[in-house]
């Protein structure tokens, strides 16, 4: 076959067989929505994680050994957020890993702040909240109140 037949060959199957505009798999697949597949699993009787869900898979993979943790990774029936949190605790940033997700399921350590003013504790006055009908009204509260720095000057 000389190389004018083979090209002319290749070619021919790569033109459809059918006409413009017409679909070359008109009873194909149709695309997948999230909707769809969020209505599938649900059929499929799966459930969706919850913020606590989350929280425990964090606290009891940080508790499992090295084995189990392993054995889990392995098996592909595992589900993939205990499979992913493994597989993040067991990698070269696992102590990276295991920081964050303690944060996530327990929450940051608070860092704690004294406020004084020269040494002396904030004074915590009670907050007095009026409400005024009248120019007059407001007139005669605004004289009540001290004059108070705003900060600017």
């Amino acid at each position: 076959m000389s190389t004018e037949e083979g090209k002319a060959k290749r070619l021919a199957n790569l033109m459809p067989p059918w006409k413009k505009g017409q679909s070359g798999n008109p009873k194909g697949l149709k695309p997948l929505t999230i909707q769809g597949i969020v209505r599938q699993l649900k059929k499929e009787g799966y459930k969706e994680f919850t913020k606590n869900d989350v929280s425990h898979v964090y606290l009891y993979c940080m508790g499992l050994g090295e084995e189990r943790m392993k054995s889990l990774l392995n098996d592909k029936e595992t589900p993939f957020l205990i499979r992913l949190c493994i597989k993040s605790l067991l990698s070269k940033k696992g102590f990276e890993y295991a920081e964050k997700m303690l944060d996530r399921a327990l929450g940051k350590v608070g860092d704690k702040l004294d406020i004084t003013t020269d040494g002396e504790k904030l004074k915590q006055e009670p907050l007095s909240i009026r409400f005024v009908a009248s120019k007059e009204d407001l007139a005669k509260i605004e004289q009540e109140v001290p004059d108070v720095p705003d900060g600017d000057s």
